[in-house]
């Protein structure tokens, strides 16, 4: 079927009877803005209109499906067209419904993946560097690449190294700006931590207890060939106080161990330097 000739043939006898479209919709109960869309061709009438549209424009059901007047034509013939007709309108309103579906589909999925995408950037996620639990899993290290900001009806986040430690039912926050982040190593007790990161260019390791809640910074205390000596953290001891680390500077390398409890330096091996 041609929406554009019925649209025209609905057009020309409107005007013939002296017919608004808002007189042809109210004689239809429907809206002026239907009568529109088929004049312009937009789309054709319901099946379930044509009869009394034909009746309010003096036309038969099939001259108005065909858009022409003056042609003969048997009951079998105006049955055929009337057969064609409710098809393309069973499609029209499948195709439509079907677009409708789809559209209302991509728009949850759109809104799905943009409250998904807000809440994984809310929550830090998508900013996780390490997350590091303590030998009995009782406590939690997350490490991130942002630090959160909270002001009054405002939520920003900034470039730094942000350190979140759950222990039990404390939580605690420790933020390191303009860092690197290298590494994090429990100890056996699972009561305290080292972290590894490079701030303006140099390595920087602490030590945290949770017990206490307090920090150490490692790289004075070490000092083993003063400023200027790099410092990389191996591992931890069994006793879980001993650490095992490597050090470099101009003229020479080697490991010591460190005993964070007695802050003795222990074992030094001294290597040729690089």
């Amino acid at each position: 079927m041609d929406n554009g000739r019925i649209g025209s043939f609905i057009r020309e006898l409107r005007k013939e009877r002296a017919l608004t479209q808002k007189d042809l919709a109210d004689g239809l109960h429907i809206t002026d803005r239907a009568v529109s869309k088929w004049e312009r061709g937009l789309n054709a009438p319901d099946i379930a209109l044509l009869e009394p549209l034909s009746e309010l424009l003096e036309v038969s059901v099939g001259e108005l499906i065909r858009g022409e007047r003056d042609r003969e034509e048997t009951p079998v013939d105006e049955t055929r067209t009337l057969l064609d007709y409710s098809k393309e309108e069973i499609h029209r309103k499948v195709g439509g419904a079907r677009k409708k579906y789809l559209g209302l589909l991509a728009g949850c999925l759109a809104l799905v993946l943009l409250v998904g995408g807000v809440f994984l950037w809310r929550s830090g996620v998508l900013f996780l560097l390490d997350k590091k639990a303590s030998p009995d899993g009782q406590s939690v290290v997350r490490v991130y690449s942002k630090k959160w900001e909270f002001w009054p009806l405002r939520f920003t986040l900034k470039d730094a190294v942000q350190v979140i430690l759950e222990d039990g039912d404390q939580k605690a926050y420790i933020s390191y700006g303009n860092s690197e982040y290298e590494g994090l190593w429990w100890a056996p007790d699972g009561r305290k931590y080292v972290m590894s990161f490079r701030q303006n260019g140099e390595s920087r390791v602490v030590l945290n207890w949770l017990d206490g809640h307090h920090e150490t910074n490692l790289n004075p205390i070490l000092d083993m060939g003063g400023e200027g000596t790099k410092y990389q953290f191996l591992q931890w001891g069994k006793d879980g106080a001993s650490m095992l680390f490597y050090y470099s500077t101009k003229e020479q390398e080697g490991y010591f161990w460190y005993n964070c409890q007695t802050g003795q330096v222990s074992g030094i091996l001294e290597l040729e330097g690089a």
